[in-house]
């Protein structure tokens, strides 16, 4: 089997960036919503501002993990905690016209899961040397 090759391929550097970015708009919603009382609300605190701060973490740490050539998978699975979230929302029904906008939270995380799902990222993932069995590993 050849020596894998070192270079990031130009789709796993998009990913990680798309992932980064993709973590900005469910962040910036749980901002403003433990800001508004969110987590201290007259009824208790919401659950779904907890969801919004984990989805947003959990991208963050899966395109870290993509990017130090660790595993493509998170990348993928990072979209769901938004999708229930979007889920809940659209289920909710709150007002009228207003149920397409949170399908603007999954917009830049599905494209990072399908970067990270293309077979030059997960080559490219699969291929990273591991050091050999016994061996320590020093930085």
């Amino acid at each position: 089997m050849p020596p894998s090759d070192p270079r990031m391929p130009g789709l796993a550097l998009a990913a990680g960036l798309v992932g980064f970015l993709g973590a900005l708009p469910p962040a910036l919603l749980a901002v403003v919503a433990i800001a508004l009382g969110g987590l201290s609300g007259d009824a208790g605190p919401d659950p779904w501002t907890y969801l919004l701060v984990a989805a947003a973490v959990l991208q963050v740490a899966a395109a870290a993990w993509l990017v130090a050539r660790r595993a493509w998978w998170p990348l993928v699975l990072a979209v769901l905690p938004l999708a229930v979230f979007t889920g809940a929302v659209i289920a909710a029904g709150q007002g009228d016209g207003g149920r397409a906008w949170p399908l603007l939270l999954l917009v830049l995380p599905v494209i990072a899961a399908g970067l990270a799902l293309t077979p030059p990222v997960r080559r490219w993932v699969t291929g990273r040397p591991r050091p050999a069995r016994g061996e320590r590993r020093t930085r």
